[in-house]
């Protein structure tokens, strides 16, 4: 009588290499419904809403930069009280402040963060609002007028515990 070897005849699930083989398609599977579901369950943040209409802003962006060169204008802001937020703003030129100006502190990637602050004027160039700014991150500063004449910007802004120097975009 021979060797007869029992695992030939074995049924196709008993081997190994099926299910060897079979672990690449399910894995991608796998991963392919986990990625439809977050797809799916999560919002899409969108910074800008309207490419077109913020391409057709960065003449206008630009002018009011140079109009803030012309005008020698620079800022501190700063957050002493931490539920207080103070800017000092000073000027080359001679000019009038106006009763308030607009802070927006722009999150890199997530709008929802973004937040749109009112800086009341108290005197000598000196501005204040209540609030408080984001404990971190990577956000976009931007100082304008009410007119929106002219704008200061950081671009690059990370923490906010120290005062922070706001300045004219430029080339």
């Amino acid at each position: 009588m021979g060797i007869t070897t029992t695992n030939a005849h074995a049924p196709w699930y008993r081997h190994r290499w099926p299910w060897l083989l079979a672990l690449a398609p399910a894995a991608a599977l796998v991963g392919g419904l986990f990625t439809f579901w977050l797809a799916a369950t999560t919002a899409d943040s969108m910074v800008v809403d309207d490419y077109y209409r913020e391409g057709k802003a960065i003449n206008q962006q630009l002018a009011r930069d140079r109009r803030a060169s012309a005008l020698g204008l620079q800022a501190t802001l700063s957050s002493p009280a931490g539920a207080t937020i103070a800017l000092a703003i000073t000027a080359a030129r001679t000019t009038d402040w106006p009763a308030q100006l607009t802070l927006r502190v722009i999150h890199a990637t997530r709008a929802e963060l973004d937040l749109t602050l009112t800086l009341r004027h108290v005197g000598g160039g000196t501005y204040r609002a209540d609030g408080a700014l984001p404990a971190g991150g990577h956000w976009l500063v931007q100082l304008e007028d009410p007119a929106r004449t002219w704008r200061l910007v950081e671009p690059t802004v990370t923490r906010f515990d120290a005062p922070i120097l706001l300045r004219a975009a430029g080339p």
